[in-house]
């Protein structure tokens, strides 16, 4: 099928055709129930690269698919300017200019090496995939895996493949929905019958495998009880606000108080519940852990994990990039947006988990390890402004009985799979996310954000418990089923029973095989395709 009309017409219908893809790729990170259309969402903009491959404007293709990703990454991201319209504009550009790149770069290479553009489509994106979570300005926020996020019972096979295996899925579909459209627009009824059947196949057969893998699961390992609180502070009101952190720690243990007993094994708190900075190295100087440990007198067997803002003070001769100085005192420190981890018994050691996935622009400037200066360039987010050190002390909290192990994750880092994944314990436990989403307020942000929390469930079949400070808190199950949830921006509590389950799945053993493959072999077809065309110009 290949678009044909005059000059001025032909341009409308590319543009038209660029448009309804962007359109499409967009929805289901803005209108959940709508998933299922990323499984067309590429067509039209495939058929617009096919009809321009052999243009004599090598960049016109590229032109087509930056209008369609621009259009996606605003619809699926334009919340982002809710917080900070300056890096809602940056990260959208610089992605979809990314994207586009990829896209055709496939192109191109098809061309060049005169093969479809299947093979080195699904290599370039799925190598970019994993590419995009593993560099400073890392942003996985719209792989097209997560798409299906919100259809945990669909994708239950996230746990061999992760969220690449969906973007493989949604790949391979978009081009079996063009080649069925290709038989019937040439009415080939004997193509239309054999194309139809193996499309409803691709289609159905990961279904069939995601509900057998889901009857077959049970429930097994022993239980905990766990109490986490909502605060439901105003980040841009109230959180932040230096005159109001005594009252908010204060409330927590008030609210604390009335919801813990003597069967309560892990009480949890949000993102930066203490948002003064506690020396990691001195601990007691801070008023707010001495609070805390004044909590812990009447429970003694009750584990905390809580967020904070931590610092380690630096010795002045090895400052590493992004640091920070204290003028008052005359010192460099390095800050942390951390996870505090009290265990239970009557001399606690405190823990540290220092967030490594930072949100580009926001809280690490991209690439200040290489120039130190840009670490002053971090963009303020709702009065809160400064570049957080990467160093990582703790991977994983362990009971004091050295019995459990819970695999910690802070807001951001809940969206890269093979990152939380590859911090899996063996011991038996949970995943205990702890967030703050209010900035984005009433947005697809927030529930988008929630819905990677049973993706990571399923991905490495542990309960998940999520902390968040407006919302959504809740415990999910290792299916990814939601058990319990806390409303939207309302204070709240909620209690229940989590599930220690022991074993690592294929993904997290393996990781993201199916992104690194991909990646090597796009790599490969860029070495071939320079290689042909290098032989075709000595030829002439």
């Amino acid at each position: 099928m290949r678009i044909i009309d005059s000059p001025a017409m032909h341009t409308r219908t590319l543009t038209f055709s660029a448009l309804v893809s962007g359109l499409l790729l967009g929805l289901p990170w803005s209108i959940s129930p709508f998933f299922f259309v990323i499984f067309i969402a590429w067509v039209p903009l495939l058929i617009v690269e096919r009809d321009l491959n052999h243009h004599s404007n090598p960049y016109i293709v590229f032109n087509y698919a930056l209008l369609s990703f621009l259009i996606w990454n605003i619809i699926g991201t334009w919340w982002i300017a809710r917080a900070q319209f300056a890096g809602a504009a940056c990260i959208i550009l610089a992605n979809s200019l990314l994207q586009a790149l990829v896209f055709w770069l496939a192109s191109r290479i098809r061309t060049f090496l005169g093969i479809p553009l299947l093979f080195p489509l699904l290599m370039f994106w799925m190598g970019y995939e994993y590419f995009h979570l593993n560099w400073d300005l890392a942003w996985p926020w719209l792989n097209l895996g997560n798409a299906l996020a919100t259809v945990p019972e669909l994708i239950q096979w996230y746990e061999y493949t992760g969220v690449r295996g969906g973007t493989l899925w949604i790949i391979l579909a978009n081009f079996a929905v063009l080649k069925l459209l290709d038989s019937a627009r040439q009415k080939d009824r004997t193509a239309v019958i054999g194309m139809g059947t193996a499309t409803v196949v691709l289609f159905l057969f990961p279904l069939l495998i995601s509900h057998y893998i889901y009857r077959n699961l049970s429930e097994k390992g022993d239980a905990v009880e766990i109490a986490l609180i909502q605060p439901n502070l105003d980040p841009y009101t109230e959180k932040f606000d230096p005159d109001n952190y005594a009252r908010h720690v204060a409330d927590f243990f008030e609210t604390a108080a009335a919801i813990v007993d003597e069967r309560t094994d892990y009480l949890i708190g949000p993102e930066t519940l203490i948002v003064d900075q506690i020396d990691e190295n001195n601990p007691q100087a801070s008023i707010y852990y001495r609070n805390l440990l004044e909590f812990r007198k009447n429970y003694p067997n009750l584990n905390i994990i809580l967020g904070i803002h931590s610092f380690q003070k630096l010795d002045n001769q090895q400052i590493p990039p992004g640091s920070r100085f204290n003028q008052a005192e005359n010192f460099y420190y390095e800050a942390f947006n951390t996870a505090l981890f009290l265990p239970s018994g009557p001399s606690p050691i405190p823990r540290y988990y220092h967030k490594t996935k930072l949100v580009p622009l926001f809280e690490r400037v991209p690439f200040v390890q290489y120039l130190s200066f840009l670490g002053s360039f971090a963009l303020e987010l709702g009065g809160y402004s400064g570049t957080y050190s990467l160093r990582q002390e703790h991977r994983t909290f362990i009971s004091s009985d050295a019995s459990t192990a819970i695999l910690p994750i802070v807001c951001y880092e809940s969206i890269f799979g093979p990152y939380c994944s590859r911090n899996l314990p063996a011991k038996k436990g949970f995943i205990c996310m702890i967030t703050n989403d209010g900035w984005w307020k009433n947005t697809p942000g927030y529930r988008h954000h929630f819905d990677f929390s049973p993706v990571r469930a399923i991905e490495n079949r542990l309960d998940f418990v999520r902390a968040a400070n407006n919302g959504i808190s809740a415990i999910i199950d290792f299916r990814g089923q939601v058990i319990a949830r806390t409303p939207w921006w309302k204070r709240a509590t909620l209690n229940g029973r989590v599930h220690l389950r022991q074993g690592q799945t294929f993904f997290a053993r393996h990781g993201d095989y199916l992104g690194r493959f991909s990646l090597i072999f796009a790599g490969i077809m860029v070495l071939f395709a320079g290689i042909s065309v290098g032989l075709r110009r000595d030829r002439k």
